[in-house]
């Protein structure tokens, strides 16, 4: 054994120091005794410190959608990431500006569960508000209603229901149910109906927004007690006011048609389904012109009423005047005119035969354009072979791609007779057939018009004369 300080040999094995310079011979293997536990006892803390920091990078990461998407990239095959990474070595900067154009995340669960909203069709609006819109009956006006507010309110027209505190109100499966007028203004044209019946239906969706110039509106109602009838137009003016028996202020002017009875009825917009207005009145002189009182700016009114109804007799007392007084005048003013005629034919009006085959073309316009027999069906006595003729011919002409454009319609003659009415017009229009050929016709036809057990005029016959 060779000392650690002189270098001299010691043979004795078993001598604890040198003998030449007395240096001790144990001292080297004790430090080589607690060297090696030290050294393992810090590349134990330093492995520790490794993994913790590791954990801790991750965890920085994982907030991040980019990030957590970068870092579940490590999932494919080894042998593809080493090469990746060999050629082309990425700091942690990059490797985020590189996760950033990764496809965005999903939206939230609350965006992403939300249906498109989809715009309903004319057909699907008419559908849905013909069921809520009421024929108003009394002894001496016919008109319309819409259910305005849950607890079966309806609104209407005040001149419709004026004198009467109770009125039969019909629905759409022309059941009469009892009214009870709650509500009605000798200033403003409008009223308010309690149905009990109606207590359980939901009342139409209402815009309390003015419209614009130009929105697309279908009017809805009984003209002619012709029930379920829809026409389409658009508001062609705002702000137009005046004063008959009535203030009208801030009034939609319309270009749908609205004749006798469509008072009280509901404007809506054609796109939302919204009622923004109540059918009130027609120009004489132009019957495809009409105005519309705001929902918006009678809105106040209603809602007192709804609140605090009036009683009988404070209705009574807006138009003074009492429900016998009416009756009575009605039954007067029908048996002179059957002692003047001698006969029923004081049932049929030249002014509104003439409006009711106005507004049967514009109908069978938006029949053949949406090809939808309903537009028309109520207008067709039902027993009458022309009923099946047109309905048969609207379901055949059905995707075919037809086109057909009105450019004259004119009422020419109107003969009344004892039980029926003929009306003669003269037609033009432009015709695409399903080839995509363009012709024009003329023509001139008879439309045979009845009255119906109801009182409503019917078609029972169309004759084209070639």
């Amino acid at each position: 054994m060779l000392c650690p300080k002189c270098q001299a040999p010691n043979e004795d094995r078993e001598a604890k120091f040198c003998f030449k310079c007395g240096c001790s011979l144990t001292r080297s293997k004790k430090k080589r005794g607690w060297r090696l536990p030290v050294m393992v006892l810090a590349f134990c803390v330093l492995w520790t410190g490794m993994i913790f920091g590791y954990f801790q990078w991750q965890d920085r990461l994982e907030p991040t959608g980019t990030e957590t998407d970068a870092a579940a990239d490590t999932t494919a095959p080894a042998e593809e990431t080493e090469v990746e990474q060999a050629a082309e070595p990425v700091v942690k900067g990059e490797k985020a500006a590189e996760s950033s154009e990764d496809p965005p995340s999903p939206p939230p669960p609350e965006e992403a569960d939300q249906p498109a909203k989809e715009e309903k069709s004319h057909k699907d609006i008419i559908q849905d508000v013909q069921s809520r819109v009421y024929t108003i009956l009394t002894n001496d006006v016919q008109g319309s209603g819409f259910l305005y507010r849950e607890g079966g309110l309806v609104v209407t027209n005040a001149h419709v229901v004026a004198g009467y505190s109770d009125v039969e109100v019909r629905n759409s499966e022309d059941e009469a149910l009892n009214g009870r007028v709650v509500g009605i203004s000798n200033e403003f044209d409008i009223a308010l109906i309690q149905v009990d019946e109606l207590k359980g239906a939901s009342p139409l969706p209402l815009e309390l927004q003015p419209s614009e110039l130009g929105t697309e509106v279908i009017a809805l109602g009984s003209p002619l007690g012709l029930t379920n009838t829809a026409s389409m137009g658009s508001v062609t003016g705002l702000d137009r006011s005046f004063e008959t028996e009535f203030q009208y202020e801030k009034m939609y002017q319309v270009d749908t048609q609205m004749s006798p009875g469509s008072s009280g009825g509901p404007l809506v917009d054609a796109t939302t389904g919204k009622v923004i207005g109540i059918n009130a009145a027609t120009l004489n002189a132009d019957d495809s012109i009409g105005f519309s009182i705001p929902l918006y700016t009678m809105e106040p009114l209603l809602t007192t009423w709804a609140r605090a109804p009036m009683t009988a007799g404070e209705v009574m007392d807006v138009f003074a005047y009492s429900e016998d007084d009416a009756v009575d005048s009605m039954d007067s003013y029908t048996e002179e005119e059957k002692t003047a005629e001698g006969d029923y034919s004081s049932l049929f009006d030249e002014m509104t035969l003439e409006s009711f085959i106005y507004d049967f073309r514009s109908l069978y316009e938006s029949a053949l354009l949406y090809e939808d027999f309903s537009y028309v069906e109520g207008m067709l006595h039902p027993d009458s072979p022309v009923y099946g003729e047109y309905s048969d011919y609207i379901h055949e002409i059905s995707g075919q791609g037809m086109e057909f454009i009105f450019t004259s319609n004119e009422v020419t003659d109107v003969s009344i007779q004892e039980d029926y009415a003929v009306v003669t017009t003269y037609e033009v229009f432009d015709f695409k057939n399903a080839a995509g050929e363009w012709s024009v016709y003329e023509r001139v036809k008879d439309y045979t018009v009845v009255m119906d057990e109801y009182d409503s005029y019917k078609i029972t016959d169309i004759y084209i004369y070639e």
